[in-house]
């Protein structure tokens, strides 16, 4: 009987095992169709990020959206989003995705963290969208998925958590496990290196103010200094 076999590399491979208890045409059709839809998007994936080497992303490096920082205290790398770079209004998703896996593509390789600062974004300005989050995650190959790590939401605001909780449901338990909310940059400090890892000013001076309101963590503005942060209500 043929299995998918996903390596600790996230390589697809097919097994066929004499051992295996029978399953019926229908259990068999359907393993079979996952087989094949998923070499075919490793096949598909190879293709891209062939055709993409040599396209110049030199000015999606620019808007630094995605960064690779150092490494935890454990020695994975960190890729860096900084959320409030990424323009969606005039970004192409699809270009964004090739850009993104000649990025990652060898990181995925080893075991890896990703550190998301949602910091003075807005998922409405900021973000590729829920659609493109679920596409791109059907579209990456499963090393992508069996080698991350952890991912730090660090300034998550009530938007950005209902669309990432939207997906939830659609993702693996696994994989929604690996989800940690930080709500001050402080935090990060237990898994990772402070000087490997470059915070932007503005995300440092926002924290700074959260250390001041200590009520907007939980919806409550307090000062006039955080009546723009998106996602937070004005004062009460």
């Amino acid at each position: 009987m043929e299995t998918i076999d996903i390596h600790s590399s996230g390589q697809v491979q097919v097994v066929t095992s004499g051992t295996a208890p029978s399953q019926s045409f229908i259990g068999r059709w359907l393993q079979a169709r996952r087989a094949a839809t998923a070499l075919r998007g490793e096949q598909l994936y190879a293709t891209t990020l062939s055709d993409s080497a040599t396209e110049d992303f030199s000015d999606l490096d620019h808007l630094g959206f995605l960064q690779i920082s150092g490494h935890d205290k454990v020695g994975r790398p960190i890729v860096v989003v900084v959320a409030r770079n990424y323009q969606a209004k005039v970004l192409s998703p699809e270009r964004v995705y090739r850009y993104l896996i000649t990025r990652l593509d060898q990181i995925a390789n080893e075991p890896y963290s990703i550190i998301w600062f949602h910091t003075s974004s807005s998922y409405w300005q900021n973000s590729p969208g829920l659609s493109w989050m679920w596409r791109t995650y059907e579209r990456l190959p499963a090393k992508y998925r069996a080698n991350l790590h952890r991912v730090y939401v660090v300034h998550c605001d009530l938007p950005m958590w209902v669309g990432l909780a939207a997906l939830g449901p659609l993702l693996s338990e696994a994989l929604w496990r690996k989800v940690e909310w930080v709500s001050r940059v402080e935090f990060l400090w237990d898994n990772v290196h402070k000087k490997q890892l470059l915070i932007p000013d503005f995300v440092a001076e926002h924290d700074a103010i959260l250390e001041d309101q200590p009520l907007m963590d939980y919806g409550v503005v307090a000062a006039k200094e955080v009546n723009s942060v998106p996602g937070l209500p004005g004062p009460v």
